[in-house]
């Protein structure tokens, strides 16, 4: 401070403050040193949202042992189970300077295609998000074995979450975990014995304050009230069916959520039936029949007390359950049998060009398991493939072993015709005619499955797919509700009882650590904001990297002798791109897909805190489409350019491979899905 003394500004307010940041700065952390200490801290914060503990209309019987006799007694305990305050959560997202203007503006865009759950008719007719400022939330139910699943323990300390997520946030901040809050924890076996509306009695309580009096806000840019309402309750088809008071047998007469189709026109129905839908009045007479042979409606629930929800729009489907583990495997395992027995292939020679072939960077984490001939013979059984390991397996097993298929055969047709229906159901974009296009892909191919196999029938799954394009229509694209991320959340679930192998409360403990995980993202400013990490590189002068006259078209606004950084990788929003990868990059005026490969990564300085990302690409030329190998054939060019990653039409990075057919010389890019 000897230097302000020098000058004469000792004692000016500006020199104070910076005395006390310096006193500050040499004791960090005086004041927390101690866990109560520490809890106080971020309880004044605002940042740690305490769970509360929820008691349930029962007692358990637990064991203590008296630490004099050694006597062991038998203690009644409350049950109880852990509820997260759902309004606190949504007003500390909304206090995130600019994010109640970033989620209007995502929640109001035009947009041609149905990109969102604001483009279908449910949101567009809905009472609150048509007429007034309201903000759509999604609730998850799943549950989740939280010790070793072939342990003695299994089911004992089973759990079951309930997630949410606020719908009005772009894509990018949705990719990510921390954008999946939790709202409570309870016991398995305590939903089975008091019933889920129990647990949901008080988060509907809040969620009927919500959407009628909302939160006032006032904060810059917007004074008034936000209002919330529930559009969707998402799961796997038991735990839905659990929640909405649906049948829980997928064996019984009624077994759909969407209509009232007997299993035996479920069985062999090849199209929606609009008459046989649900709606409210009829749900109104099945729950005065209260059969559920005859109706597949078990009860009431109580989220119909909310004013802007009933079960009966509740129309979401989980294409994870439904298709990567239902109707994909299913099918799988019938097309290759038939082909074994066809002679056409081996499972040696399916195995063997399952652990030989090239996934790249892509698809390398879900390379498929190896296939036992247990495995592909019993039909009921798992193939022991995970959800993502089977979409990787779908997707590229015509370029794996179509050389070995005659063009003509009929099995191979319906596989592709699988993966047809697959490109729409987990497209992140369609138009209205789409939806019409895959309702007639799905009649074709569920006719054709029963004309290939006459001795069996169409699963439920098969036909919760008759229901997909009117879904699409009045939700938008189905893959913005499936299990994926949802099940991704469980991780940290998992990891925290191996860590801290500690039962006692383990509701408590579970949800106690995932709010201080939460109160760490909300004091870091990381709960809801894009990510990019970048990995190891080297920095160079724009002017001298190579091709830089082909790719200058593509960098404009950067002087030529900017110094830029040429990494290795870069994580963006949690997709990794790396050379050799390739990129989708536009459709032609024949509505073809353009590919790039990409060569080299560009991080450019900006006035922006975020820099530019620029990707070097050399061009695919697209030759067609092969549809015996369901991919894209391309030649490499010469060409070089520059894009920037932000102007990419899928984020998605893909994989260009060879086939195994002899003197094919081209190239063959499976995609993901297709963008419209």
């Amino acid at each position: 401070m000897s230097l302000f003394q020098t000058f004469g500004h000792e004692h000016t307010p500006e020199v104070e403050e910076l005395k006390q940041e310096f006193t500050n700065a040499a004791e960090p952390f005086k004041g927390l040193e101690s866990d109560y200490k520490q809890m106080q801290y971020f309880a004044k914060s605002g940042t740690f949202i305490q769970p509360i503990e929820e008691l349930l209309p029962g007692v358990s019987f637990v064991q203590q042992t008296d630490s004099a006799t050694g006597i062991v007694k038998q203690v009644a305990v409350p049950d109880t189970f852990q509820r997260i305050p759902l309004k606190q959560i949504l007003l500390q997202v909304l206090n995130i300077p600019g994010m109640l203007e970033n989620m209007l503006s995502w929640q109001q865009k035009n947009r041609e295609a149905l990109q969102d759950v604001f483009d279908g008719e449910f949101c567009k007719t809905h009472p609150l998000f048509s007429k007034e400022i309201s903000i759509p939330l999604l609730l998850y139910n799943d549950d989740c074995e939280t010790v070793n699943p072939l342990g003695s323990k299994t089911l004992a300390h089973k759990l079951g979450f309930l997630y949410f997520i606020i719908k009005s946030l772009p894509p990018e901040l949705l990719s990510s975990l921390r954008s999946h809050f939790l709202l409570a924890v309870y016991k398995t076996d305590d939903a089975k014995t008091y019933g889920l509306d129990a647990l949901l009695s008080p988060i509907v309580e809040e969620l009927r304050s919500l959407e009628t009096d909302g939160i006032i806000l006032n904060i810059p840019n917007f004074q008034g009230a936000v209002k919330f309402a529930v559009v969707q309750v998402l799961g796997d088809n038991l735990g839905v069916n659990a929640i909405l008071g649906y049948s829980e047998s997928f064996s019984g007469n009624y077994v759909c959520r969407w209509c009232k189709a007997h299993r035996d026109v479920l069985r062999v129905q090849t199209s929606e039936d609009a008459t046989l839908l649900r709606d409210i009045h009829s749900h109104e007479a099945d729950l005065l029949i209260g059969n559920p042979t005859e109706t597949g409606l078990k009860r009431d629930c109580v989220l119909n007390s909310l004013m802007s929800y009933h079960v009966t729009q509740n129309v979401a489907p989980d294409i994870m359950h439904d298709i990567l583990e239902g109707v994909g495997p299913y099918e799988v395992k019938l097309v290759l049998n038939s082909l074994i027995e066809q002679k056409h292939l081996s499972l040696d020679k399916l195995n063997n060009r399952i652990t030989s072939f090239d996934y790249g960077f892509c698809d390398k984490s879900n390379k498929p398991s190896l296939i036992s001939k247990t495995d592909l013979r019993n039909l009921d059984k798992s193939m022991h493939q995970s959800a993502a390991q089977m979409w990787c397996l779908l997707r590229l097993l015509p370029t794996m072993i179509g050389d070995l298929i005659p063009v003509e055969n009929k099995e191979w047709q319906l596989l592709l015709l699988l993966l047809q229906c697959m490109e729409f159901i987990f497209s992140p974009s369609l138009t209205v005619p789409a939806t019409e296009f895959l309702r007639k892909i799905i009649e074709g191919h569920h006719c054709l499955f029963l004309q290939l196999f006459p001795h069996l029938h169409l699963r439920p799954k098969h036909h919760f797919m008759l229901h997909y394009p009117t879904a699409i229509q009045k939700l938008g694209p189905l893959m913005q509700f499936w299990s994926m991320c949802f099940e991704a959340k469980h991780g940290f679930f998992e990891r925290v009882s191996h860590v801290t192998c500690n039962f006692r409360n383990i509701c408590k403990t579970m949800a106690f650590r995932h709010q201080m995980m939460q109160c760490y993202d909300f004091l870091s400013g990381t709960v809801l904001s894009q990510n990019m990490e970048v990995g190891p590189g080297q920095s160079s002068f724009l002017a001298t990297l190579e091709g830089f006259k082909n790719i200058q078209s593509g960098l404009t606004g950067f002087p030529m002798f900017s110094e830029v950084f040429v990494p290795e990788w870069v994580k963006v929003d949690g997709t990794v791109y790396r050379p050799g990868m390739t990129v989708f990059l536009a459709y032609n005026e024949d509505g073809e897909p353009q590919f790039g490969l990409l060569q080299s990564i560009l991080l450019m300085e900006q006035t922006s805190k975020t820099p530019s990302i620029k990707l070097v690409v050399q061009k695919w030329e697209t030759i067609g489409f092969e549809r015996h190998f369901f991919a894209y054939c391309v030649t490499p060019t010469r060409i070089l350019f520059a894009v920037d990653v932000k102007e990419l039409i899928d984020h998605h990075p893909l994989h260009a491979v060879r086939s195994y057919r002899e003197d094919d010389h081209c190239l063959y890019i499976p995609l993901r899905y297709r963008i419209f």
